[in-house]
């Protein structure tokens, strides 16, 4: 598969994404009263810049000049597997977010990303880069924003 072919699948799935969320938003989310902005617009912003970015990335897959790389594309060695890896934690982060809470589950998931997707074998690394990124979006979305964010059925240690 060439270059062209690849950005030009994942920019139709990207757009059809962004689709769907645009449709989604404005089913689902009221638009607020009595607000300049409501509770849809963000969600709507972030739909429209995907799928702007979607069709940027079609269109350049079209006008892109001769190439050398037009032979296929070779993926690199493991890059199926982080990109496995990475979906799965997704799912996984999902998952545990409600029973043990978001700090717990943030901190578990980075640092089995860390460990076991980027290779990061260095103890003190792992535990500053999931317990600052854990407790740091605690700050920002619970105390800064006001945003609720799970506090887990079977562990809860919000302070």
């Amino acid at each position: 598969m060439s270059s062209r072919l690849r950005d030009r699948i994942a920019a139709a799935a990207l757009l059809a994404v962004a689709l769907v969320w645009i449709v989604l938003v404005y089913t689902t989310i009221t638009p607020g009263q009595g607000t300049a902005i409501g509770p849809r617009a963000f969600p709507l912003f972030f739909g429209i810049v995907l799928g702007g970015l979607a069709l940027a990335l079609m269109v350049e897959s079209f006008i892109r000049l001769h190439e050398a790389d037009d032979e296929p594309a070779q993926a690199m060695p493991g890059e199926t597997t982080v990109a496995v890896a990475t979906i799965g934690s997704i799912v996984f982060y999902g998952a545990i977010m409600e029973p043990i809470g978001f700090i717990p589950s943030t901190i578990l998931v980075v640092a089995a990303m860390m460990i076991f997707v980027l290779r990061i074998r260095a103890p003190l690394k792992v535990a500053a880069m999931s317990i600052g990124l854990s407790l740091g979006c605690y700050l920002v979305f619970s105390k800064l924003l006001g945003t609720y964010l799970p506090p887990g059925t079977w562990i809860t240690i919000y302070i």
